[in-house]
């Protein structure tokens, strides 16, 4: 089958410079004589359908330039197919957010012209997992690539969306909004079942539920996360305090969190969580507002769709499809020759 690209962009990104990074990365992919159309995004939630339509158009390359909540929008898009047609698809990133934490994964630099390059010349397709949530409190359904969380993360991403600290321009500014957040934010009391385990209670500043490492523009929550695991890693804030919470911020950046006191770290297929109150909860940078939830299911879907990675991509070590398919496991922890955080600020500065 030939390759048929497809670009969605976001002309709303990155605080509005998405278009820019947009108009420089384009000459490269015409010079590359690949087969390609754009479309540009014209309000918020378009990307499900944009891909919706692109798939039946017959484009099997869908290409999201933009930040993380349209990178969402689109793999829920994907995932409305069947999985035969899903295996079709290969889905990637041009990172031209904010905070960019499911392209990390990928290995795609930031810089336009080198991003439009290494996406066309040095990626290769390969499986990647999906997490399904079900919220059972108003029957919402979504999928996510990268991370599920909530807590003071949710709220950090609903201060971004609003446009506050908006005179911070870059990933710094999610920094700064998690300070100001933890200020005021009342910690939940609620309930974790991991596999059909023995309850755990918690106290909720933080819950992230990974598939890939980073969330909030790079805080390495799930720093042992493997997108080809057929597992979560979730990282668990059971009893922080706030000045804690303050200590974490500065450490998870580096994936340094892990020995926190009231930290848990832990791996399942099947998660529930029942909170006292509902929260506002975030997919891959997206939150439903209207669907806050105090009840939710979160379960691992293996090898559920293709996406393209950097095949020189720093620090993860991504399997053939192939391999996959011999039983080789994927190793989150292993690296290159970078450690992830660095290999992210490879990406930021590349």
């Amino acid at each position: 089958m030939s390759e048929k690209w497809k670009f969605i962009v976001n002309p709303n990104a990155g605080t509005q410079r998405c278009i820019e990074r947009w108009e420089k990365a384009e000459p490269v992919i015409k010079k590359s004589g690949i087969d390609y159309d754009v479309v540009f995004t014209e309000a918020r939630k378009q990307g499900k359908e944009l891909v919706t339509k692109a798939i039946n158009d017959g484009f099997n390359r869908i290409i999201i330039a933009s930040g993380d909540g349209v990178v969402n929008e689109a793999i829920n898009g994907i995932m409305s197919f069947p999985e035969k047609k899903r295996k079709e698809i290969a889905f990637g990133v041009l990172p031209f957010g904010t905070g960019n934490d499911l392209a990390t994964y990928m290995g795609i630099p930031w810089e336009p012209k080198h991003a439009a390059k290494t996406l066309i010349e040095k990626t290769a397709v390969s499986p990647s997992s999906i997490g399904k949530v079900k919220y059972h409190d108003t029957k919402f359904e979504v999928y996510f690539g990268n991370m599920f969380d909530f807590g003071i993360s949710s709220l950090v991403n609903l201060g971004n969306m609003a446009g506050e600290m908006n005179w911070i321009k870059g990933p710094s500014r999610y920094t700064f909004l998690a300070i100001k957040k933890l200020v005021t934010v009342k910690q939940r009391k609620g309930t974790i079942i991991l596999d059909d385990g023995d309850p755990i209670d918690f106290k909720l500043m933080l819950l992230a539920i990974g598939i890939g490492k980073s969330v909030g523009g790079g805080m390495l929550a799930c720093v042992n996360a493997h997108p080809q695991n057929d597992f979560f890693d979730v990282c668990i804030t059971q009893n922080l305090t706030k000045p804690r919470t303050l200590l974490g911020i500065q450490k998870i950046f580096k994936g340094e969190h892990l020995n926190l006191k009231g930290m848990q770290y832990k791996q399942a297929k099947k998660i529930e969580v029942t909170l006292e109150s509902p929260i506002g909860m975030e997919h891959d940078g997206e939150i439903y507002e209207e669907d806050v939830s105090s009840h939710v299911e979160v379960n691992i879907m293996p090898q559920a769709y293709n996406v393209l990675y950097n095949t020189e991509h720093p620090s993860m070590h991504w399997l053939t499809e192939e391999e996959l398919k011999q039983g080789k496991k994927p190793d989150g922890v292993a690296t290159k020759h970078m450690k992830h955080w660095d290999a992210r600020i490879w990406q930021e500065k590349n």
